[in-house]
Formats: C-alpha cells, structure tokens, sequence
C-alpha cells in the first residue's frame, strides 16, 4: 500500500505543533477570520434572498434563526459585493494553503525554487476548486429552496455531494501545484493520477480528518440547539468554532500533504 494513514496523521501532528507549524496556524486564523465575514455575510444575503421570496412562513422564519441561523458577523453589503468578497477571499485562501503546502514539506521536496514561482496557477486552479466546491455546497443548497420541494431536494442533496466528490478527486491538487513543476493540464492529471494511486486510504484518512473537523462545529451546533438568541454567545460560540476549525484545517493541509509525499514517492519508485 503506497499510503501509510498512521505515519500520515503522525508526520501532520508533528507539523503543526513544530515552530513552522505555529506560524502556519497563526497566518490561517487570520484568513479564517476574514472567511469567517464574507461567509455569514454570503448566508445573510443568500437567507435574505430566500425570505423574500416567501418560500416560509413568518413561524418558519423564525424558527430558522433560532437554530443559529443570525448572522452577527454578516456586513450587510449586499449579494453582488458580497460575492466579490467571497471570490478575493477564497483566492487569498488558495495562496495561504499554497505557501502552506510549501512549508510543511520543505524545500527538498518542492520542485521550484521561488515562492511565487506557482502563485498563479495556485489561485486559478485552487481557486477555480474553492468556488465551485462553494458553489456546490453553500449556494445551491439555498438557492435551491427558491424553485419549490423538487429543486431544494436536488440542492440539498446533489450540491453537497457534488462538492464532496470534487474535494475527494482532487484532493491533492494543491499539494501538485504546490510542489512540482509541470503545466495547467498536467499538474490537473498527475493529481487525479495521484488519487488514484491509493484511492481507499485516501478516502479513509479524509473521514477520519472531517471527523476531527466536526469537532469545530459543536460549539454552534450547541447554541443552535439549545435555541439560543443571545447576541454575545452566539458570537463568542462563530469564534470558538473557528479557532477549532483553524485548528483542524492546518491538520488537514500538513496530514494530506504528507499523504501526497508518500504516493508521490510510491509512484516514482514504481515508474524507476
């Protein structure tokens, strides 16, 4: 098997508690919280879009923001500059993950000398990725309730899919851009090729870090639960749960790159 899922989750941890991995978080906490804006910024106009429709009632409405559904942290700008936050954001994002990338695995194993050698492409396939996978798991899902039960069955069920299935394929396309040197087209096929590699353990280590991922969650989960309204914990739970997020995001980059390190270096042993 060309992926060791325990030597993965070990080398990751080691990742990010080392000195690198500290600054790594640090910068990521600042991007989170950024994405954190434009996120309930995006779900307030997308929310607001849906209530004018009248596709609920005054009761359901109500209901709806009681499960967590305020957002505090929400401009109020309006969709189009929302949405051209959302797009600079994710592509900020993309360089973030990219010079992160770059820093769990260390020079040796970068194939470019330059930090901004891959910039670009990092931002136009990463982001092209980030914002449809947003597109499939945020927008549709919401936009989907406009056009009655049939559309929001599909949305709700064949968006998050839809994003879950183009997460998992190109699960190391980041990692590819980041660390070789090859063109658009190729660096698009030696990812796919990569996952393919070891399909299964992949898979399983990417269960296993959402499973952490969940752990980011509970803070607003809880206060949705309980059906709390007060401005102040809800706030205090978006912060919790993105510090927690933070957290198991860099996890998630410094493990999933140690994975494409060893399926790279399966390949090449193979191919020598």
């Amino acid at each position: 098997m060309s992926l060791d899922i325990g030597d993965a989750l070990r080398s990751g941890i080691d990742a990010v508690t080392s000195e690198d991995g500290l600054l790594v978080g640090a910068v990521f906490l600042l991007y989170s919280l950024g994405s954190l804006v434009v996120n309930e910024s995006l779900a307030a106009e997308l929310l607001t879009l849906v209530f004018e429709s009248g596709v609920y009632t005054a009761e359901q409405r109500a209901a709806i923001e009681s499960f967590g559904g305020t957002s505090p942290f929400a401009l109020g700008v309006g969709l189009p500059v929302t949405a051209v936050l959302v797009v600079v954001v994710a592509l900020a994002g993309e360089l973030v993950r990219y010079w992160a990338i770059r820093t769990f695995a260390g020079p040796a194993e970068t194939a470019t000398g330059g930090l901004g050698d891959r910039a670009v492409m990092a931002v136009v396939l990463g982001g092209t990725i980030a914002l449809t996978t947003l597109l499939f798991q945020s927008v549709l899902p919401v936009v989907g309730q406009l056009g009655g039960l049939a559309t929001t069955l599909v949305g709700s069920i064949a968006g998050p899919l839809g994003g879950l299935v183009l997460v998992t394929v190109f699960v190391y396309l980041r990692q590819e851009i980041a660390l070789n040197d090859d063109g658009y087209g190729a660096t698009v096929r030696n990812s796919v090729a990569r996952f393919l590699d070891d399909p299964v353990s992949i898979i399983v280590l990417l269960v296993i870090l959402g499973l952490f991922g969940l752990l980011g969650s509970l803070p607003g989960l809880l206060v949705g639960f309980l059906g709390a309204t007060d401005t102040v914990l809800t706030i205090v739970s978006r912060l919790l749960a993105t510090l927690l997020g933070t957290v198991f995001q860099v996890l998630g980059v410094a493990v999933v790159t140690d994975a494409y390190l060893q399926v790279r270096a399966s390949a090449r042993e193979s191919a020598a």
